[in-house]
């Protein structure tokens, strides 16, 4: 095993104290950000548009003003919907959500022929009433007299500038028809349609709100370089508006252009301290954590509910510890957000914290402000260890959500990774037949097939979706080898490097799927030539490693396997190479429950390891020892199995065994003197260290500190 900085940790007593992470929230000025609301409006049939558009053009509007931010209107509709589903008072949901200082209703009333809108103003529960008119019927005039009246009630010593900027920010209203389709993207509720913004483009082409919203779709559309000239022609007629300038910084982002992306949402910024999106977006490109976390404080503070903002912000502390709370803070303000709830999960898990990560989504469903069917969904996240609880949990998702696709999806990969590959095709083969178009269920079906050497099904499926070129048959291949069926892999892949690709995962590929059907000479042959076309290619690295580490292992004659247990042992191989670990336990033990011998227990001890249970490893190295009596391989890794456990005196009878029976095994050599080491035999660890090195100078970087140690603590005695 190489993974002596795990032994490392526990060896040296001396541990540096970390500092615990403040998550106290920055301001982005010396003067506090005041938090906008503004709801949707109500509107009568005639002027129906207006209940979006309306509150949105106001919301770009007053987000000029510096140190006041209001978030898009979608997020409030989503909100205050949401609190409708559960039963909750609309109002107090979204003050709890929001912790908004002011909060804005309207209702427009009017028509062509002239349109008003009556304002209601509370500030901290003192509600004022405000009136705004259109003499002439337009969207445009209407917003700018409505901004003017808004922006006055929040701060009246606004200077000459700011009203200048919330004016010209409000007369780029576009006009009625175009008006709707504008407001559904700047809301940022589903449902806008590049080909509506467009159209809207060309109705109102002097409207940089309009070129912006555009830009905006384009880019996420993945039309970036498209978006780009439309963007700077917004910025351009409008070089003095925030909300212009930041989506300027998302389509320079989403272009390459970080240096650009950086600058449009520094003057996004400046004109506005406490705009989270800007502050969110230069987050993002910089390269100082410190003040990309001072940025993301700053952002939440404006906007509690900036997803984005907590994600970042979990992804800069220091500790696992840390990065939850930051998501946990989140959650307070996000209970719905599945982004979130993923986020969370993953971070358990990858705590090691399999149980705790499903009793959270236990716990997270009962919520009904969280509950939902992606909510339920995210049961797929968690590992082989809990496959039964997340399952009863997604089936009872299925019960309250019964038209959720991504549940019945859900279940059918759970299914696969139980091992319940025709329950799994059961659950997947309708869900295919009624949306024959989704790849991810048709993979998932392909997985449940192939897994069942249903090999013709399996490439009937996954063909449906993703046709049948070199590409295609490539992935597929990929497919076939996972579950365990080398000769379909080699099938497909045999006429692709014929014609000498010069592909380098095809040809790793092919060389493990060689090396599984017992070619393992030809498999290397492969394997090196995808390293010399991509030197750095893990898959094919890890891939040579275990086929160098079976052929020393076995001394290069074949192990022979029952059909099944051949198949499974494959799976556990390629579980292995893609660094599934979990997986390759289930796979190895189904192996050996069917056709036990030395080669399966070693790599169950091996992955065993891997997932951290260095303890039930030991068993397994020990059945592959009674195989394998001489292999230094063996010896070696079932020494470190008992030098993670702290059995020092049993780590030094295996690891004293594997130099001997192979002097040249750097690894041995080292995990001895991290042995002795632990026996507080300094000479003798450095010796073994130096060892080490001599026979492996890649290993010199992880042995300097603790040698150091060592030769300071040897010069002691």
């Amino acid at each position: 095993m190489k993974h002596p900085s795990r032994v490392l940790a526990s060896l040296l007593l001396a541990a540096t104290a970390s500092m615990v992470a403040s998550l106290a929230l920055a301001q982005s000025s010396t003067q506090a950000t005041t938090r906008v609301v503004i709801e949707p409006f109500d509107a009568n049939a005639s002027v129906a548009t207006l209940q979006l558009g309306l509150p949105t053009a106001l919301q770009r509007a007053l987000n000029e003003i510096p140190n006041v931010y209001v978030p898009a209107i979608g997020d409030v509709a989503l909100v205050m919907q949401k609190a409708q589903q559960a039963g909750k008072s609309q109002q107090a949901t979204m003050r709890a959500l929001f912790s908004p200082d002011v909060v804005i209703q309207g209702t427009v009333s009017g028509s062509g022929s002239g349109m008003s809108v009556s304002l209601t103003v509370d500030r901290a529960g003192s509600p004022q009433t405000l009136t705004a008119r259109a003499p002439d019927g337009t969207p445009a005039t209407l917003a700018r007299a409505a901004a003017r009246t808004l922006a006055t009630a929040l701060d009246p010593n606004l200077g000459a500038t700011v009203l200048g900027r919330i004016d010209s920010a409000a007369a780029q209203t576009p006009s009625l028809p175009s008006l709707g389709p504008v407001a559904l993207a700047a809301s940022r509720l589903p449902g806008a349609k590049v080909a509506d913004l467009k159209t809207a483009s060309q109705l109102d082409p002097n409207s940089a709100w309009v070129k912006a919203e555009y830009a905006r779709l384009l880019a996420l559309s993945g039309n970036a370089k498209t978006a780009l000239p439309v963007a700077q022609a917004a910025a351009k007629a409008q070089p003095d508006d925030g909300e212009v300038q930041v989506v300027l910084g998302v389509v320079e982002q989403a272009a390459g252009d970080n240096k650009a992306a950086t600058a449009a949402f520094a003057k996004a910024v400046q004109l506005n301290p406490s705009d989270a999106v800007a502050l969110t977006g230069m987050a993002s490109l910089e390269s100082d954590a410190a003040k990309a976390k001072q940025d993301l404080q700053a952002a939440i503070e404006a906007y509690p509910r900036m997803l984005d903002a907590y994600l970042q912000l979990a992804s800069l502390q220091d500790t696992p510890q840390h990065a939850l709370q930051t998501l946990r803070n989140g959650e307070n303000a996000l209970p719905e957000s599945v982004a979130l709830r993923r986020a969370i999960v993953q971070n358990v898990i990858n705590a090691g914290d399999d149980k705790g990560a499903l009793a959270y989504l236990q716990q997270a469903v009962q919520d009904p402000m969280a509950v939902s069917a992606g909510l339920y969904s995210l049961a797929r996240l968690l590992p082989a260890d809990v496959t039964d609880g997340a399952l009863a949990l997604v089936r009872q998702g299925e019960k309250k959500y019964p038209d959720a696709t991504i549940l019945k999806a859900a279940e059918g990969e759970l299914l696969v990774h139980k091992g319940d590959y025709a329950g799994a095709e059961g659950v997947l083969s309708p869900l295919h037949a009624s949306l024959p178009k989704d790849a991810a269920i048709a993979n998932l079906l392909t997985v449940a097939q192939a897994r069942q050497g249903e090999i013709q099904a399996a490439q009937r499926t996954f063909e449906s979706v993703s046709g049948s070129g070199d590409s295609a048959h490539g992935d597929l291949a990929r497919i076939f080898l996972a579950a365990g069926r080398a000769e379909a892999a080699l099938g497909l892949l045999r006429p692709i490097v014929a014609k000498g690709t010069q592909d380098a995962n095809v040809l790793a590929v092919y060389g493990l799927a060689l090396a599984r059907v017992g070619k393992l000479s030809e498999g290397e042959t492969e394997l090196n030539k995808a390293l010399a076309i991509q030197p750095n290619l893990a898959l094919a690295k890890r891939g040579l490693s275990f086929l160098q580490q079976q052929r020393q292992l076995t001394g290069g004659t074949d192990v022979t396997f029952s059909a099944d247990a051949g198949t499974a042992f494959q799976q556990g191989m390629y579980a292995l190479e893609v660094q599934d670990y979990q997986t390759a336990v289930e796979a190895f033990k189904r192996a050996r429950s069917l056709d036990d011998n030395g080669l399966s227990a070693f790599f169950e001890g091996y992955a065993l390891q891997l997932t951290g249970d260095p303890r039930s490893a030991v068993a397994d190295y020990q059945a592959a020892l009674k195989a394998f009596p001489d292999s230094d391989i063996v010896l070696n890794d079932l020494g470190y199995a008992h030098l993670q456990l702290g059995r020092f005196d049993l780590a030094l009878e295996q690891l004293g065994k594997a130099v001997k029976a192979n002097p040249k095994n750097a690894q041995a050599h080292l995990n001895l003197g991290l042995t002795y080491y632990g026996l507080q035999r300094y000479s003798d660890a450095v010796s073994e260290f130096d060892t080490a090195v001599k026979l492996d100078p890649n290993l010199q970087p992880s042995v300097a500190k603790v040698r150091q140690d060592a030769q300071q603590k040897a010069s002691g005695q």
